[in-house]
């Protein structure tokens, strides 16, 4: 621990360095080899080092290490490859990585008000948790599985919650519980919503005759004549691929049954078959096959100006990419593909691209299933289009228990609006009268889980941030191919903390 005069020899050392106007940029650094002078000292001689340039044994500057790693926490290692060498930093994708692992880590601490919640390795089968400070919009720390004794050692390692915001799972609050006593937890305001709408779903599942007879009449254009020589159409491709997909589904919806008539588990059957368990409960509870809902598609932003494309038709322009520009002065933002069919069809006599009629034919449209109903009346009364004002009207009609529920779910929302709790007890006094098995088994589950819904009423708190930060990771994981360790996902999930580059002071060597 002495400072030696006694110069043993000179090496040249190579680092690479930030670029140059796009050029890559070498040091080539001749550093001095001193002797080592007490006797009882192994070493025979040492080198000078450079704090202030690079690390011992290290191939690159410090602010180039860190340049590389700030670009491996936002890209990754091929991804941010790629972007090193474009931008005059050669580096493979290992060291960005290393040097991603060997950054400073983040120093974990805990925050007062903590949300909790879980995100999937791998869905259905593996599960991590993420726990975020809702104050500061941040992640705090991951944990690398889901389970109420990790969450407690993390919270007495971490103390000082004051608020747990969760989901409606017995895991976190068990965990919550254990590590935090002192906390006040709080049920997420959209997991309980969403816990009424699947009861209200199970309900409508045993009035799917009723819902049937809540059908619409829709106006549909008119049907494209069949061929002059009598000959049946050739079905398509598409429709051919349609009817394969939905015979499959028919196949293990009858396989299914087919298993729990022999007296199978659910948990069973999804081990056998490799479905999830709430898509079996669905098939058990529907008692015939759910048909899936026809997708509801838009209307082509060209129809605005039918009558417009129609004059100029009969006036003498056939051009398409003319009358294109024509509507584009207009105001039309699509493109000239949606042109060409609707030209398309006013060449060829027989085919209509519009409806022309004044008085539409009318055909039944499907009715709505129980996730749609479900849905329609979890829905605010003000947001409901014509339609669907419609439609619940001739729900109102054809089942008598719609009408109970749509007060349900929309007197269960205004709770939580008006943030009064006492609404609350109101609330399940009125729903358990309704003597719906469906309704009383949700009111069970609020009544168990009693403060943190209680507390859900009144708190502003909720998992909505946690939600988000659950998605940013789930874009991270997916930018790794789902190959990342859990280290390295850590690393790029929490805040990123800038390491401490030293800076040679003015005249130093």
């Amino acid at each position: 621990h002495h400072a030696s005069h006694s110069l043993h020899s000179r090496y040249a050392r190579t680092l690479h360095d930030l670029p140059w106007q796009g050029s890559t940029v070498e040091l080539r650094l001749e550093v001095r080899r001193f002797r080592c002078r007490a006797h009882d000292c192994p070493r025979v001689t040492f080198a000078e080092t450079l704090p202030a340039v690079s690390v011992k044994y290290g191939r690159q500057t410090s602010r180039l290490s860190e340049a590389v790693r700030l670009i491996g926490y936002v890209l990754g290692g091929e991804a941010g490859s790629r972007l090193s060498n474009r931008l005059g930093m050669a580096t493979s994708p290992d060291t960005v990585l290393r040097r991603l692992k060997v950054g400073p880590s983040v120093a974990v601490r805990g925050a007062r008000v903590v949300g909790v919640d879980d995100w999937a390795w791998r869905k259905g089968q593996r599960y991590g948790t993420i726990l975020v400070d809702l104050e500061t919009h941040t992640a705090i720390d991951l944990l690398p599985d889901r389970s109420a004794d990790s969450l407690a050692a993390w919270l007495q390692l971490h103390p000082g919650a004051e608020v747990i915001s969760r989901d409606r799972g017995g895991i976190y609050a068990d965990g919550a519980t254990r590590g935090a006593p002192q906390a006040i937890q709080v049920a997420d305001r959209f997991h309980l919503l969403c816990n009424l709408t699947a009861a209200v779903e199970r309900v409508l599942e045993q009035k799917r005759t009723a819902l049937a007879k809540a059908i619409v009449l829709e106006p549909v254009p008119e049907p494209t004549p069949p061929p002059a020589d009598g000959t049946p159409k050739a079905q398509s491709r598409l429709e051919k691929d349609r009817e394969y997909r939905r015979q499959r589904r028919v196949d293990r919806y009858n396989e299914v049954i087919g298993l729990h008539r022999k007296g199978m588990s659910q948990q069973a059957i999804s081990l056998t078959l490799h479905i999830q368990r709430k898509t079996i409960r669905r098939f058990v509870r529907a008692g015939r096959y759910p048909e899936r809902a026809t997708p509801l598609r838009r209307p082509p932003g060209v129809n605005k100006f039918r009558e417009f494309l129609l004059r100029r038709w009969g006036e003498g322009c056939h051009n398409a990419t003319k009358l294109w520009h024509e509507i584009q002065g207009q105001g039309y933002t699509g493109g000239r593909s949606t042109m060409a069919k609707f030209i398309a069809t006013l060449r060829v006599p027989g085919t209509t691209y519009f409806r022309t009629t004044t008085a539409p034919r009318q055909k039944k449209a499907e009715p709505p299933s129980p996730r749609q109903a479900a849905m329609l009346l979890a829905r605010r009364p003000e947001k409901l289009k014509p339609d669907q004002k419609q439609l619940l009207a001739k729900l109102n009609e054809c089942c008598p228990e719609i009408p109970i529920l749509y007060d349900l779910t929309q007197g269960f929302a205004q709770v939580f609006r008006d943030k009064q709790s006492e609404h609350l007890q109101t609330w399940l006094d009125q729903a358990r009268g309704t003597g719906l098995l469906e309704i009383g088994h949700f009111c069970d589950g609020l009544r168990r889980d009693e403060k943190a819904v209680n507390a859900a009423v009144i708190l502003p708190w909720s998992n909505g941030q946690v939600e988000g930060q659950i998605h940013r990771l789930k874009l991270v994981k997916r930018q790794m191919y789902g190959r990342a360790k859990f280290n390295l996902l850590r690393r790029r999930v929490l805040p990123y903390v800038a390491a401490a580059v030293t800076v040679a002071p003015k005249g130093a060597p």
